[in-house]
């Protein structure tokens, strides 16, 4: 069982994906941001709305790339993509919601978890913003 959720909820390239965002995406916001923008590590520790800023412009460019592509860099590296359940491109509003979703689901650890108390083996966030993640 545990083995087909696995599958199911495609994990591995999931994995894959949000590791590559993270390096692709979110590691250049927030070196610009730490050393660019503010005077470096301690500056940014610090600076709680630096923080969200980064976290928001990540969200963000996230949600662009679903609502235009239906891939981000690290979707298109795992070979999967996100649309909506009936096969239509996510809405840009629907892809930043799923990211708060996401974040919240991640941080409160259930997000983990989901995928093996539902029928089809979706993620929360991807239940409630009726999205799913396919193979392209």
């Amino acid at each position: 069982m545990i083995k087909e959720t696995l599958q199911n909820a495609l994990v591995i390239p999931r994995f894959k994906a949000f590791v590559t965002d993270l390096f692709m995406i979110y590691t250049p916001i927030l070196y610009i941001m730490t050393y660019f923008v503010l005077d470096g590590a301690k500056s940014f520790q610090n600076n709680q709305g630096a923080i969200l800023i980064c976290f928001l412009l990540y969200g963000f460019l996230l949600a662009s790339f679903f609502s235009a592509k239906k891939q981000t860099p690290g979707f298109k590296y795992a070979q999967i993509q996100l649309t909506q359940i009936n096969g239509k491109k996510v809405s840009f509003l629907r892809a930043y919601l799923r990211f708060f979703i996401w974040a919240l689901s991640m941080a409160l650890l259930i997000g983990i978890f989901f995928p093996f108390f539902t029928t089809k083996h979706q993620c929360l966030h991807d239940l409630i913003c009726k999205t799913k993640v396919t193979f392209t």
